[in-house]
């Protein structure tokens, strides 16, 4: 692909997914209700994560800086702080961390993909572990997500291709990004309500789920945009 077009590409992927961003965050839809003091879970940093695994880093920031925008202008987020370096400074990282784990793990081999899943997996569980003391629902929840997601992550990676494994830490990654980082900001901006041990109740039944559901809709949407184009591209030959 020439440079020119590449960039053309860039442009139009990071436009779509920003208009997807603003439109997820100004109807509500990327916000779930939770009984938290954070008031809500969110998937609208998953098109952050597309961007970045997609068009590189520099698309995933653009994209997050739209995520942060939206959440700026979204009262059930301005409901709990309105300080932008709690809603719009962490989310600019989203994108970004998840364009470099993908860029470090798409050409690496099996055997260190498989390791790195366990380790995955296993860091996983025990937050489910960790969660169990207060939702029993949620960690069961977790742990059966968590060993159906290994169990196919497994089989998909027993062919030739394993970049759906790639796809699958980037996605949680990414989604971790925003966790750890929004939650950091707000204790660090000493955010009413949101003390350090609060962050980590929060993170702990919010971000983890939040990670595997962006690991699923990450590898289901990118491994879909991949085959159009190995067929577009098989067209033309």
């Amino acid at each position: 692909m020439k440079p020119y077009d590449r960039g053309i590409r860039r442009v139009v992927t990071a436009g779509l997914l920003l208009a997807i961003t603003l439109l997820l965050t100004f109807t509500n839809v990327a916000f779930i209700p939770v009984p938290t003091p954070a008031g809500s879970a969110t998937i609208g940093h998953i098109p952050a994560i597309i961007g970045g695994i997609l068009e590189g880093p520099f698309v995933g920031l653009v994209v997050g800086l739209g995520f942060g925008f939206g959440c700026f202008m979204n009262p059930l987020v301005t409901a709990v702080t309105n300080d932008p370096l709690v809603i719009w400074l962490p989310r600019l990282f989203i994108g970004v961390t998840a364009g470099w784990v993908f860029m470090l793990l798409r050409r690496a081999n099996k055997r260190v993909l498989a390791v790195m899943l366990v380790l995955l997996a296993l860091l996983v569980l025990y937050y489910s572990y960790q969660v169990g003391g207060k939702i029993l629902w949620l960690s069961v929840l977790i742990a059966f997500l968590t060993g159906v997601g290994a169990m196919a992550l497994y089989h998909w990676a027993r062919g030739e291709d394993v970049t759906i494994i790639s796809l699958a830490i980037a996605g949680v990654v990414g989604s971790l990004t925003n966790t750890i980082l929004v939650l950091s900001a707000a204790v660090w901006r000493k955010v009413p309500g949101i003390g350090p041990e609060v962050a980590l109740g929060v993170g702990l039944t919010q971000g983890i789920p939040e990670a595997i559901i962006s690991a699923i809709v990450v590898v289901a949407v990118v491994s879909a945009l991949r085959q159009i184009g190995k067929r577009r591209r098989g067209a033309r030959l």
